[in-house]
């Protein structure tokens, strides 16, 4: 069982939002006690239903995928991504309107200074980042790195299993930014085609 905190879209969770999670799933498991049955909602008719209900719509919304082309043509021709625009904003008006009720959003409202004790990150971080990234340039062994890189760079022109080869270049200090631009290098970088 598990509650999320409910800061942690905007940080690390604070520790209030913490016990409140924490005090949540207490609730639900020594209170309620609905943890003392496998399964709850066993037999219920409108779990049913709404099971079935979504069934019927992932179907439906699968086939019309397939009629698409498939999930690859899809993509390609830029459906899908109109589809998810759709539906994102019919979502968002729905929300706006009041037609969909979202708690926190349109729903129960709580003043912002509510979230004064949100984590901020320590602005030196990045610098400490680039620090340390800066030293292990410095201290890898150059050589070695560069026949790990054309060994990743090699492994994915065959497009074979690349994680062996990238676990040889990170020891040897290959930072991600430079096995991606391998990546990027050999496979490009793929642009979605987002149709207006």
């Amino acid at each position: 069982m598990h509650t999320n905190s409910y800061d942690e879209a905007l940080c690390l969770p604070s520790e209030e939002a913490v016990l409140l999670a924490l005090r949540t799933q207490q609730l639900i498991q020594d209170e309620i006690r609905v943890t003392n049955t496998i399964d709850p909602m066993a037999g219920s008719y409108y779990v049913e239903w709404l099971t079935d209900q979504l069934e019927e719509r992932i179907w439906k919304y699968l086939d019309k995928i397939a009629d698409a082309g498939g999930v690859v043509k899809a993509l390609e021709s830029g459906w899908l991504y109109r589809e998810m625009r759709d539906a994102f904003k019919k979502r968002q008006t729905r929300v706006e309107l009041g037609e969909e009720k979202v708690i926190g959003v349109n729903r129960y409202l709580i003043d912002e200074d509510h979230f004064e004790n949100v984590f901020r990150t320590n602005p030196e971080a990045g610098q400490t980042e680039i620090d340390r990234i800066r030293k292990l340039k410095e201290r890898r062994d150059k050589r070695k790195l560069e026949e790990a890189l054309d060994q990743l760079r090699r492994v994915c022109e065959k497009e074979e299993n690349v994680l062996p080869v990238v676990m040889i270049a990170t020891k040897e200090g290959a930072t991600v930014g430079e096995i991606c631009g391998i990546y990027r290098e050999i496979f490009k970088i793929w642009e979605p085609p987002i149709v207006v």
